[in-house]
């Protein structure tokens, strides 16, 4: 039986050195991460050029093949006994590597290499891309298990989803300075992901072989295809699969960023663009962090959603009187609201994990089965069709020929051409505007959600004399 420790409401479990070791890995894995998220999509379009048919075929072959290989993961780490080492922390320890070297083939194409065969080896990088990175979320399921205090576990989610978010800005810090130096985008974006991935592996190894796995759960083997619809059969697991599939149509507007940054503040700014957005998530984190003492967690995310309405239409308002009118003034004032577009950040990162840490464990009390991976494949399921319908219509959005609605103009020999009004505005309209609609509608389903506050307290002091009959 593991050997964990059993839960002592008031005891605190995590140790310091744990803690920062822990959220030093956490910020460069997401780093890694948000190096593709940032500039995969400008190194398709600008700098090997492909036409927006191809863009499209190459996202819906990655979001549809990598969660098919997702529903086998799924099962595989959910179906792993805990051993010594833990659930999760050898699954993480074992991709550190293959994630890093597959970082910087994203942005490697091979000379030669042109249609059909381009196409083959791009799909190929971002399928294996996907994998580890599946595998590599292990890391942040960690925070789940390592301690048994609900108080605890909840501020180790916070803290880990600050610095994710922090994280998931930097590789716009290292692009800014690498582009100081180096002007050609292709060498720039390999540059990036190769110093992100040096940094990226060796905190993954050292984060992990420190990290415990402190929650107490059966090892019994059981049907991993059951996990699945015990997740399908719990009404707060509905709620979250409701709002995330809505919120994933927010791809979008969020494919569009790197492209107004470009015709905003010029080629290379784009850490202008995104840091001011990553700085208001992490403060929104810390707002949302100190505001769940006050208040339940649904109904913060519901405000989120009515205030990323109002911020982002502010902020889309401000934008075209710069674009019709420019001035340097009106560019400040744009780019501080882009700061308070990221608090809404704040409650869409962090609160989402905290109802799926909130759900894994009614399911548990309910079921006797701790369903880490199949929850997050589920909604996986409503977000892979959400996601893919958006990542297939962005480029046609973009510069999509036979509809024309933004027209875009590509890069020319690697040089960014001069966009026109109409287009500056309606990246302006999708980065923002469409961008609030979805964050409200996301927000909706939780209104039907009753899983906070005492029901919550009363569900967990359950779950943990449940636990504790494992260890008899």
């Amino acid at each position: 039986m593991s050997d964990s420790v059993l839960a002592q409401p008031m005891k605190k479990y995590v140790k310091p050195k744990e803690f920062i070791l822990y959220l030093v890995a956490i910020f460069f894995y997401t780093m890694m991460t948000g190096t593709v998220g940032s500039y995969r999509n400008d190194y398709l379009v600008n700098v090997i050029s492909l036409s927006e048919n191809e863009v499209t075929l190459f996202n819906t072959l990655t979001s549809i093949i990598p969660f098919v290989l997702n529903f086998f993961i799924a099962m595989y780490i959910d179906g792993r006994k805990k051993g010594k080492s833990g659930k999760f922390r050898p699954l993480a320890l074992l991709v550190a590597i293959p994630t890093g070297i597959l970082l910087v083939f994203s942005f490697y194409a091979p000379k030669g290499l042109t249609g059909t065969m381009l196409m083959v080896y791009l799909v190929t990088v971002a399928v294996a891309w996907a994998v580890c990175t599946n595998f590599g979320d292990c890391v942040n399921k960690v925070a789940i298990v390592m301690t048994p205090n609900l108080e605890e576990r909840d501020n180790v989610i916070s803290f880990r989803s600050i610095v994710s978010a922090v994280g998931n800005s930097a590789p716009l810090v290292v692009e800014l300075v690498i582009a100081l130096m180096v002007k050609d985008k292709a060498i720039r974006y390999i540059a990036v992901a190769s110093l992100c991935s040096v940094f990226g592996i060796i905190t993954m190894l050292l984060g992990m072989k420190t990290v415990q796995e402190r929650v107490t759960y059966t090892n019994e083997k059981k049907n991993p295809l059951v996990g699945y619809g015990d997740v399908l059969k719990n009404k707060y697991a509905w709620a979250i699969i409701i709002s995330e599939f809505l919120k994933s149509f927010r791809g979008v507007s969020t494919y569009m960023g790197i492209f107004l940054a470009e015709a905003l503040l010029g080629p290379g700014k784009f850490l202008l663009f995104g840091l001011p957005t990553g700085i208001g998530t992490a403060v929104g984190m810390l707002l949302i962090n100190f505001l769940l003492k006050k208040f339940n967690s649904k109904v913060l995310y519901i405000a989120s959603g009515i205030y990323s309405v109002i911020a982002n239409t502010a902020a889309f308002a401000i934008g075209y009187t710069y674009f019709k009118n420019p001035s340097p003034a009106l560019q400040i004032v744009f780019i501080l609201f882009l700061f308070l577009i990221g608090l809404q950040f704040g409650a869409s990162n962090l609160l989402p994990t905290m109802f799926q840490a909130d759900v894994l464990e009614d399911i548990e009390l309910k079921t006797g089965k701790r369903l880490d991976a199949s929850l997050p494949f589920v909604i996986g399921i409503f977000t892979m069709i959400s996601g893919t319908i958006a990542s297939a219509l962005a480029p046609q959005i973009l510069y999509g020929t036979k509809v024309p609605i933004i027209e875009y103009v590509q890069a020319v020999n690697g040089v960014a051409q001069e966009q026109s009004l109409h287009t500056k505005i309606m990246l302006l309209f999708f980065y923002t505007v469409v961008h609030g609609i979805m964050m409200f509608l996301a927000g909706v389903p939780f209104f039907f959600y009753k899983l906070t506050g005492k029901t919550k307290e009363e569900m967990h002091e359950k779950l943990l004399k449940q636990r504790e009959e494992y260890n008899k």
